[in-house]
């Protein structure tokens, strides 16, 4: 037996009518009470979430700047190896080209006490 659209509706809607008066003040505070639970379930998830992606950009974030100071130190680590070589450089060629100078003018010296020595024989 098949029923028709409105028989079914007038059907659902007994049934609706039975259920909604079925109900006692019992299954209506029950209803209250689970509805409250999931709200506060909710809540707490979502809390949990937030707290949950806090922590990561807080990790995130102490990483970077580890790194960050990491690279900051390994930057001026090379730059004062650096530094010290080209001071070293520089030291080296300050004393060779003191030595050449010392070697030169001794020459130049030499030269002056030989010139100095024909003339006088």
């Amino acid at each position: 037996m098949r029923l028709k659209k409105s028989e079914l509706e007038l059907f659902l809607l007994g049934m609706l009518v039975v259920v909604s008066t079925g109900c006692n003040k019992a299954d209506t505070q029950k209803m209250q009470q689970d509805a409250k639970a999931t709200g506060e379930a909710a809540q707490k998830t979502a809390a949990d979430a937030a707290d949950a992606t806090k922590k990561a950009v807080n990790d995130a974030t102490d990483k970077t700047k580890a790194a960050t100071s990491d690279a900051v130190d390994a930057t001026k680590q090379k730059y004062d190896e650096a530094a010290a070589k080209t001071k070293q450089a520089t030291s080296d060629a300050v004393d060779q080209t003191k030595k050449a100078a010392k070697k030169a003018a001794d020459k130049a010296k030499q030269a002056a006490k030989d010139a100095a020595n024909k003339v006088n024989q």
